[in-house]
């Protein structure tokens, strides 16, 4: 079982860049996509896809306790609201989502605010909802269950 709300400092580089009319997602440090697995950005109404493999980021490296290859994307909202990420996989996959409360040019403190395994039983695809304030970075994560768990998935933002 992973841990409850945790935060944690991670040696991470986070970029951003423009998306949509009024949501902008402001420059942070380079080194993105090398030390915290980030896909890119999202945004509510998108559905996000990729594949997660023993090429990504190790969980391990970024959590103790942590088990499983990961991809990041970055979301932001204009307002506070409701969002549901809503994963699709053949394999056991797992979400965290995180929010980001400070960084320097060469760490980030990230703040566990909700994971989900299992939807429900018999279905392995990982559901949460959480309200995302504005202003404000959030950071999910889509990884296997264990390091067993890799293989394409698709990540609906809503």
């Amino acid at each position: 079982m992973r841990s409850a709300v945790t935060t944690m400092a991670v040696a991470v580089g986070l970029a951003g860049a423009a998306c949509g009319d009024s949501l902008t997602f402001p420059e942070l440090p380079s080194q993105l996509l090398a030390d915290f697995c980030v896909q890119g950005t999202a945004t509510v109404g998108e559905t996000v896809q990729g594949t997660v493999s023993a090429s990504d980021c190790d969980a391990a490296d970024a959590r103790p306790g942590g088990v499983g290859y990961y991809d990041v994307w970055r979301v932001r909202v204009s307002e506070a609201q409701s969002v549901t990420f809503d994963a699709d996989s053949p394999f056991d996959n797992y979400l965290t989502l995180l929010r980001l409360d400070s960084f320097t040019q060469t760490t980030a403190d990230l703040t566990v605010v909700d994971e989900n395994d299992d939807r429900a039983q018999g279905n392995l695809n990982a559901l949460l909802s959480f309200t995302l304030q504005p202003d404000t970075d959030y950071f999910i994560a889509i990884s296997g269950f264990d390091y067993d768990e890799t293989g394409s998935y698709s990540l609906v933002i809503r």
